[in-house]
């Protein structure tokens, strides 16, 4: 089995930068009120949307955040770091968008979540482009009354032809190795590189009648039980995640995108928990053709102030300034 070099696990996470708090071994008592985020950023623009993220899951109250900040690619921001009580992870290696690291990343966000002396009762995953969109009341009642064990916004790809394009993309990615790209030319006359594709042996594929494949959102909210669960299952060594480090090469994107199909399908087939298939975040994919969400501005508000979801993304600095203001003033401020 090939294993990437940061698979082993310390017990309390002694890696994570916690701005001088050093959590004490002791044995872990399970919260019912607390909440943690694990979030994963990479950009250094990310540091401008997590100023004004940060204080917004605060608000929250008892609340721990860990974020994995992809410091082979721009620099950490220690002292905002250390004013929002931030546990920083170092990173696992350079994270890539539709990569394999990605996973191990939140993985261990989660891992240094559930190891402390207090484990949070929620995980929430975010990315430094959500944003709350239900006062910090509203959100811990409705997590507080949650009893699914976890919240995943996916659904089950069976290998047959569902007439769904996204599904077919999936099928076909699993199925079929890129060898090579040729030049052609499409029927409205333009140039692009055409891949070679050929189908991969059947025995390297993880997927089938035992272990199905699910493929939905990375933005999820778990319960303790799944945590555990997925914790405990050794993921670095799981068939799916050995599929993407000897099936595909390391230093590009892979599709299906594994942060898409991987703790998608970890939970989907793990019959001892309960599931439901939304994840509570207002997501915009209308007309989207880059695998990239729509960005949110103010002509989002009516529809925002319909959604029963908790957060919303993706807001942009500058261009979504509006929309941000709107939601401070007329829904986050009141409180």
């Amino acid at each position: 089995m090939h294993s990437p070099d940061f698979q082993n696990q310390p017990e309390l996470c002694p890696w994570c930068f916690d701005g001088g708090l050093q959590p004490k071994a002791q044995k872990i008592a399970f919260s019912t009120m607390s909440f943690g985020f694990v979030i994963l950023s990479h950009r250094a623009e990310d540091w401008d949307l997590l100023a004004r993220l940060l204080p917004r899951l605060r608000e929250l109250g008892d609340v721990e955040i860990v974020l994995h900040h992809d410091t082979y690619q721009s620099p950490a921001d220690l002292s905002l770091v250390k004013r929002y009580g931030v546990r920083l992870l170092p990173p696992v290696r350079q994270t890539r968008w539709s990569h394999i690291s990605k996973v191990f990343a939140i993985i261990r966000g989660l891992e240094c979540l559930f190891r402390l002396p207090k484990p949070p009762r929620w995980y929430a995953t975010l990315s430094p482009t959500c944003y709350p969109i239900k006062p910090a009341s509203v959100i811990a009642n409705r997590l507080n009354q949650l009893t699914a064990d976890f919240y995943v916004d996916m659904r089950r790809v069976d290998f047959q032809s569902s007439g769904i394009e996204l599904d077919k993309h999936v099928e076909d990615a699993v199925a079929r190795r890129t060898i090579g790209v040729i030049p052609f030319i499409s029927r409205r006359g333009q140039f692009y590189w055409r891949p070679l594709r050929v189908r991969r042996p059947r025995a390297v594929i993880p997927f089938g009648e035992n272990f199905r494949l699910y493929h939905g959102s990375d933005w999820f909210v778990l319960g303790q039980r799944a945590v555990a669960y997925l914790l405990n299952l050794n993921v670095w060594e799981h068939p799916v995640v050995q599929f993407y480090l000897t099936a595909y090469p390391q230093n590009r994107s892979q599709a299906p995108s594994p942060v898409e199909t991987v703790i998608q399908s970890l939970l989907g087939n793990a019959s001892q928990l309960r599931g439901q298939y939304r994840n509570w975040h207002y997501i915009d994919w209308r007309g989207t053709t880059d695998w990239h969400p729509r960005l949110l501005t103010e002509q989002h508000w009516p529809e925002l102030l319909e959604s029963d979801a908790l957060w919303a993304r993706k807001l942009d600095v500058e261009r979504s300034a509006r929309l941000r203001q709107l939601l401070d003033t007329h829904i986050l401020g009141k409180e």
